[in-house]
């Protein structure tokens, strides 16, 4: 008798500890910034946070960054402004499913997620950033540092600025940064009318980028404060990240892999671009490794890929990737803007990197003596057919402009 009880009491309490252990984190329902803000004055833990339709005009606070995100030397003090910081653990901020709650950030660092453990933003809206005066502020609607969040079904538009500061320190707002010690998955967000890069990783971050589309609309290379300047995904240092099935267009650069960085980048379309579609570079100091494959390059000012980088080990790939109608604005025709002006510079390529089975169409030179890999149309619209079941993985197609070009 002693035994069953024991035995009754011990299951009793097997299943009261499991129901702790996986009761569902307590819901705050939130309608007004103050009652956000107020909520994160300090650091939250286990909250599921909704949000209801309405406007959330925050009020910018003062801060200093420890680092500097983006400097040649990272331990440097930055003055900056935050809309809300989130710190903590297991904190989920969600809006309803059509994105109407807007938060109008009102400063730098939007969203700052920063000491957050387990972190999900996602179904919001979020605007209204104001450019820092210091140039070397990582100001974005999302900035995250030593978090790991989950970033998705958002939309981050009209982050713009103030002209006059882009005029005098170049940089705008981006989209999402992601810093130190952080790691990343940024899953199907509209990124669009932001004034600086559309994503950007720097040192020690890592991301997994998925199925975004990252618009500049505006497409403006000018000191401006407008969509398209920048880049739309960068990863520079010594980040790394997986980069899949995006569509980046309308943008003054495409997707590039700089310094140190390491970078899988595949199922991409990047269109419509200013400049350069891909890029990998080592910036004459990093060993940067980019494997590349399997992404449309369509429609560019400057020429559709370039590869400059030194790395002898496992520097990686660019193999199966189709380029159309690039380096078509005679303004980067001279070697001095970006370097060769074709479909694919090859300004240094490692012995060890692989470049085999692209497909070239309708590209331009500006000098006769540069590579040209092109094929007629009947040929390209043969092997473009025959490409199919890699081209139907890409999931944003019908958005693209080479979709509506070429598969539909």
């Amino acid at each position: 008798m002693k035994k069953y009880h024991i035995t009754a009491i011990l299951f009793t309490l097997i299943l009261i500890l499991n129901f702790i252990l996986t009761k569902p984190n307590p819901t705050i329902r939130i309608s007004t910034a103050d009652q956000l803000e107020k909520l994160f004055n300090k650091p939250q833990q286990n909250i599921n946070i909704i949000l209801a339709s309405g406007i959330y005009d925050l009020s910018a606070q003062s801060i200093i960054d420890s680092t500097c995100g983006n400097c040649e030397i990272q331990d440097t003090l930055i003055a900056a402004t935050a809309g809300l910081i989130i710190s903590g653990k297991d904190i989920k901020i969600s809006g309803p499913d059509d994105k109407t709650a807007v938060i109008i950030t009102n400063s730098g660092y939007g969203l700052f997620v920063f000491n957050c453990e387990n972190c999900v933003l996602e179904n919001l809206t979020i605007t209204g950033g104001i450019r820092d005066s210091s140039e070397f502020a990582t100001d974005a609607a999302i900035v995250v540092k030593n978090s790991n969040v989950v970033i998705r079904n958002n939309k981050i538009s009209r982050n713009y600025g103030d002209t006059s500061l882009i005029e005098k320190n170049i940089v705008g707002i981006m989209g999402i940064c992601g810093r130190e010690n952080s790691f990343l998955r940024i899953y199907n967000n509209l990124i669009t009318k932001n004034s600086w890069d559309g994503i950007a990783l720097y040192r020690d971050s890592e991301a997994m980028i998925e199925e975004n589309i990252i618009d500049g609309v505006h497409k403006t290379g000018g000191r401006y404060a407008q969509g398209g300047r920048g880049i739309g995904i960068g990863i520079t240092w010594n980040a790394k990240a997986t980069i899949r099935n995006n569509l980046v267009k309308r943008y003054w650069k495409g997707i590039g892999i700089f310094v140190d960085a390491e970078g899988i980048i595949e199922y991409n379309i990047v269109e419509d671009v200013t400049t350069w579609g891909i890029s990998l570079w080592d910036a004459d100091k990093g060993k940067p490794r980019g494997f590349i494959s399997n992404n449309i390059i369509y429609k560019t000012g400057a020429m559709g890929a370039s590869i400059t980088s030194s790395t002898k080990e496992n520097p990686g790939f660019f193999i199966e990737n189709i380029i159309v109608r690039t380096a078509q604005d005679s303004l980067y025709d001279s070697p001095d803007y970006y370097g060769f002006q074709c479909s694919l510079a090859e300004h240094l390529v490692p012995d060890d990197f692989t470049i085999d089975k692209n497909l070239f169409y309708d590209n331009r030179r500006a000098d006769p003596r540069l590579s040209n890999h092109d094929i007629n149309l009947k040929k390209f619209e043969d092997i473009l057919k025959s490409q199919k079941e890699w081209i139907n993985r890409i999931t944003i197609l019908e958005n693209s402009d080479f979709y509506r070009d070429f598969i539909e």
